[in-house]
């Protein structure tokens, strides 16, 4: 079973219901390209905004799932958010199990389009520990990471990939649809 993990392209801020920046969508199309060299069963998107709007640049054809939202950054070693309710942490992280858990009983490849802390929480899987993974592991907009789960085992097997970003500096914002298929 191998589990592609994108973040959604770039936002002006991070609100939920905010768009994808022109930036955002030149990264969504370049990373859509480089998702055509991978093979999966099942596409999975967060129901928030940036993240589906990344994923259907790529393809309408996947389940919207509200358990893929942004998880309280506390669980990954993040600093408490003045006026966060006690219970975000919980429910984060309960969300984020149900959605892992049912995932390992469906055993498919699947591509899931989210958000940097719920990628940073499901990398910390595979190491099993307390690290605070806020500060140490950078998660880039469109970037992909991949886990692999053979024989009982989750392994690391990609951790933010971007070179398929390189080409975005080349792009002159106003033609962008001179530079993609």
């Amino acid at each position: 079973m191998r589990i592609i993990l994108v973040r959604h392209g770039e936002t002006n801020q991070n609100i939920e219901a905010l768009p994808l920046t022109e930036k955002g969508i030149i990264q969504a199309k370049l990373l859509a390209n480089e998702l055509k060299n991978y093979s999966f069963d099942e596409v999975y998107s967060s129901d928030l905004l940036r993240a589906k709007q990344t994923c259907e640049i790529f393809t309408k054809d996947y389940i919207e799932d509200k358990r893929l939202r942004e998880i309280y950054r506390v669980l990954i070693g993040g600093p408490i958010k003045e006026g966060t309710p006690e219970e975000r942490e919980f429910l984060s992280k309960e969300r984020a199990e149900s959605f892992f858990q049912d995932l390992l009983k469906r055993n498919k490849d699947v591509l899931i389009f989210c958000h940097g802390n719920l990628i940073r929480y499901y990398i910390n899987k595979v190491f099993n520990s307390k690290e605070n993974l806020w500060q140490s592991v950078v998660i880039n907009n469109c970037s992909i990471s991949i886990l692999d789960f053979k024989e009982d085992l989750l392994r690391l097997i990609k951790l933010n990939s971007t070179a398929h970003l390189e080409e975005e500096i080349k792009f002159d914002l106003e033609n962008v649809e001179n530079y993609l298929p």
